[in-house]
Order: structure tokens, then sequence, then C-alpha cells
């Protein structure tokens, strides 16, 4: 009898230890596709695919509407059934400088870029390359109005981690205009932010 409980616990052991190594040497296994899976895509390259113009099309004391434009390769998703997907940033001059991050502003349409081409808004929630869409972004309850006087930048940053910046002079300040004309915006594109 003593010799077999030693041949059954031998067995035993065997057959644990098999079963761990298939158990660890699975876990390896599929930790390491995963990893290759994340190096194959990399951040950086998805981002090179993806660029925005901001414009701002028009500014008032309480609210700024601009438009964001897809000049990349990638779509950008808006939203989804129950957020919104991006963010924007406003801020102004007002005696002094005012920063906003605005979550709930409104898109108003989405067109093909340079036509009057629209989407329905609620089935088409993304711009695509070569469409832009028309947002209004409302201050926050509380905020001071915008001036006549004042600096406007709008920030749209995008769920790929890229943005877009539009900037306008509300006003001509002293002898010199700041950005051509008065109330001429431009745009800048950036690759990244923060």
């Amino acid at each position: 009898m003593g010799l077999s409980v030693g041949i059954a616990s031998a067995i035993v052991l065997i057959g644990w230890l098999a079963f761990a190594g298939t158990v660890s040497t699975a876990m390896f296994t599929s930790l390491n596709d995963a990893l290759s899976m994340m190096e194959s895509t990399s951040y950086d390259e998805l981002k090179v695919g993806v660029q925005l113009k901001a414009n701002i099309t028009s500014v008032e004391s309480r609210g700024i509407n601009f438009t964001v434009s897809n000049t990349g390769s990638k779509e950008i998703f808006l939203r989804n059934e129950t957020c919104l997907w991006n963010s924007v940033i406003i801020s102004y001059n007002n005696t002094d400088w005012q920063t906003y991050l605005i979550e709930d502003y409104t898109v108003l349409s989405v067109n093909v870029t340079g036509t009057s081409a629209s989407f329905d808004v609620a089935s088409h929630p993304c711009i695509k390359p070569g469409e832009e869409a028309s947002i209004e972004a409302t201050l926050p309850s509380g905020a001071p109005d915008i001036l006549e006087t004042s600096i406007v930048t709008v920030v749209f940053a995008s769920h790929y981690g890229v943005g877009a910046i539009g900037e306008i002079y509300v006003e001509q300040y002293g002898e010199f205009v700041f950005g051509g004309e008065s109330g001429q915006s431009f745009s800048i594109f950036t690759d990244t932010i923060g």
C-alpha cells in the first residue's frame, strides 16, 4: 500500500504540473498577441491621419458658432446615443482671461466642405474626410459676457487627441488690427493638445 500511494501522488503531481504549464503558456501567448496588436497600429500613426481646421463664424455675448473641417483621412465621431465624444474650450478676455471647457455643445449641421449639401445630424454622427460640422457652444451660466473688444479662441479637441484652434479678434485695438481685417477669422492646425 505504501508504494501505490507514492505512485498515485507522483501521477497527480505530474498532472497538476502539466495543467499549470498549459494554462501559463496560453496566458503568455495571449498577452504576447495582444501586445503585438497594440504595437501594430501605433497611436502616433493614428494621429497622422487626423487633421482638423476650425473657423469661428459668429460671436455673440453668450455663445460662439464655429465650423470644424476634417481635412485628414480619419473620420471624427461627434457623439453616440448618450454622450459627445469631443470637447470645446472657449477662452476670451473680459477684463481678465476667461477659459471654459464646454461639454454640452450643439452640432447644428454636417455639410460637405464648400457646398450646401448637408446630412441629417441625427443619422450622421461623424465628420468624414471632406466634411465640416457647424457647432454652437454656449457659455455656462455665471460666465461673464464676451465683449465687443474681446479676443476669442476656440479649441475643438477630438477624441483622438488632435485639435483645431480658431481665433478671432472681435474689434480693432488702437491702430493695429490683429489677424487681418476687423472681425476676420483664421485657423491654425495643431497635431496634439496637452
